[in-house]
């Protein structure tokens, strides 16, 4: 199939082209049309343009930004200019050709899809076996080939090495701006790593954000300290802003070197070795280059184990829920109740998520365990109806690879039918980095979510890139301000200018406020005093057992006490 693509401000030009491709029977054609906008041509995939045709541009300056938004797409794509002369001079046959308006033909037309259509789609076939479309770069397969020959090449310790780069975060910047600014970034890395490494290093594009680079010594000595240098420059420079969409963006990445040991060693194995680091690298969260060690493997030796014993767990039913209540600041009474996992380990005991969630999360156990969590809160809901606190709420946190599970939506829908959930009692919360990672499949999601009368919140709220434009637009019930900003109100007037900027605009917005992290009395106050809805923090309670939530529950209710003083004795026990 040839793809054309068509950029011009005259509506006739399509009907002239289209109609001259219609007579040409033997090749198959699509015919994609693009304005004269600079943004919504460096939007287009050239990847799967064969040609493209300049129709009529009258603005010299808006033609001479699309030949600057193509030359740093960096595709060299065939162009045919389409001419108002009757005998239009043909520019050079290499790189574009010169058609004319009034006389165009279906004959015309299929000489010039023959010369640099066809010609084209072959060298692609064949350059695509080795090399990424997108940077011209070797791809995984080739540079798996590569590192084979360089190791059983070379033997002695030392003399080849792998770096592997991931971009943390990468898919923001589709979602933000587009997938052609995201094809734009990674041209814009794949330039800076190659100013910062030596001619004789290879660079590679191994997946949609991450890349690989091969160090290697001919003369038999060692590449370490080359390859170090080399790394460190190529973090300096990926530090930088990058220019991208009239925006600077800043971007972190996560680096794993490992140096051949002496001896034979397989390209499987030095790959694992860096990718070990890599991902070591990226628990430090920001820019960060980890070396590989042996410990290193022990460690994910380890991980493994958890992993299995998370699945064990699962299976078992060795987890718990804890819960910490939330307080309507206007009658200092529990309403609701934030959710938390706890592992009752069989021989560690009682286990926070830190010992257990990054784990779940890279293995993708978050998922299993996600719904293991939203079946036990809506059990504990009906427990809490049957014990006469029907209107008290449970909020649950749903991890982004969640809403990647396209049963997402029906399993919990077949969860809260199991227990006859009414609406409104069950809250799930999302974080803004899972909002703008996913996109439009969590859009999708919350109002499906909303549409069962499931309440949405949105926690750590202030720490992401959401706009108040977006959060409008979807079924947002609370935002939750998060703690390092409640943390400062006191001490910080930057903070306590921005919890107030928030509570304002969440309230015009028709939207409660949740505020977590209060510890001090002069944090409640402050939060009460610019009308925040509710206050969840270690000031009320620390997160207890469902058992002590109950108690809770039930001693407010029989001797008429507000929650701060119930909950601030109770803990102290």
């Amino acid at each position: 199939m040839v793809r054309i693509l068509l950029i011009s401000e005259q509506p006739s030009d399509f009907g002239l082209v289209d109609r001259s491709l219609q007579g040409i029977a033997d090749i198959p054609s699509e015919l994609l049309s693009c304005p004269p906008d600079p943004a919504e041509l460096a939007a287009v995939d050239l990847s799967r343009i064969t040609l493209m045709i300049w129709g009529r541009i009258s603005d010299v300056q808006i033609a001479a930004q699309l030949l600057v938004t193509l030359s740093q797409q960096q595709r060299k794509v065939p162009l045919l200019v389409l001419s108002d002369k009757a005998q239009p001079e043909s520019g050079n046959q290499q790189d574009f050709g010169v058609l004319p308006r009034q006389s165009l033909s279906a004959a015309m037309l299929r000489g010039a899809l023959t010369h640099y259509g066809t010609k084209r789609r072959e060298a692609t076939v064949t350059i695509s076996q080795s090399v990424d479309p997108l940077t011209g770069l070797s791809n995984r397969h080739h540079t798996r080939e590569l590192l084979s020959e360089c190791l059983s090449s070379h033997e002695s310790e030392g003399t080849v090495a792998l770096l592997l780069i991931d971009v943390d975060h990468f898919k923001k910047v589709n979602v933000s701006y587009g997938q052609g600014a995201g094809d734009a970034l990674i041209q814009l890395m794949a330039e800076r790593i190659k100013g910062a490494i030596l001619p004789n290093h290879k660079l590679a594009r191994i997946g949609g954000n991450e890349f690989a680079v091969i160090f290697r010594r001919d003369d038999g000595q060692s590449v370490a300290r080359e390859a170090m240098q080399c790394s460190d420059e190529i973090m300096l420079a990926m530090g930088r802003p990058f220019p991208l969409a009239r925006h600077a963006v800043r971007m972190a990445v996560s680096m794993g070197l490992t140096i051949k040991d002496h001896g034979f060693v397989t390209a499987d194995a030095l790959y694992s070795q860096a990718d070990i680091a890599m991902r070591r690298a990226k628990q430090d969260r920001g820019n960060a280059l980890q070396h590989y060690t042996k410990d290193m493997t022990h460690s994910a030796e380890k991980e493994l184990k958890l992993e299995a014993e998370i699945r064990r767990s699962l299976r078992k039913e060795e987890f718990v829920l804890h819960f910490q209540p939330r307080i309507d600041m206007g009658s200092g009474r529990i309403v609701g109740a934030e959710a938390l996992i706890r592992w009752q380990h069989p021989t560690q005991g009682l286990l926070s998520p830190a010992a257990f969630i990054r784990v779940a999360e890279d293995s993708g156990l978050i998922v299993p365990l996600g719904y293991w969590i939203i079946d036990a809160a809506c059990r504990y809901l009906t427990e809490l109806t049957a014990q006469g606190y029907g209107e008290v709420q449970i909020a649950v946190n749903v991890a982004f690879k969640q809403f990647q599970d396209k049963n997402f939506v029906q399993t919990v829908a077949n969860i809260i039918k199991k227990h006859g959930i009414r609406p409104g009692r069950l809250e799930i919360e999302l974080t803004e980095t899972t909002m703008m990672i996913e996109g439009n499949s969590v859009d999708h999601s919350l109002r499906e979510l909303n549409n069962l009368g499931i309440a949405i919140s949105l926690d750590d709220f202030g720490t992401g890139y959401s706009s108040f434009a977006h959060i409008q637009r979807l079924p947002i019930s609370a935002l939750k301000i998060d703690r390092s900003f409640v943390g400062g109100v006191n001490a910080s007037h930057d903070d306590s200018t921005i919890v107030k900027a928030m509570i304002s605009l969440a309230h015009s917005l028709e939207m409660q406020v949740i505020a977590e992290g209060a510890e001090t009395a002069d944090q409640v106050e402050f939060l009460r005093e610019h009308q925040c809805d509710q206050v969840q923090g270690y000031f009320f309670s620390r997160p207890v057992s469902s058992d002590d939530l109950m108690v809770l529950l039930h001693r407010e209710a029989t001797t008429g006490l507000i929650a701060a003083d119930n909950i601030a004795s109770f803990s102290t026990h």
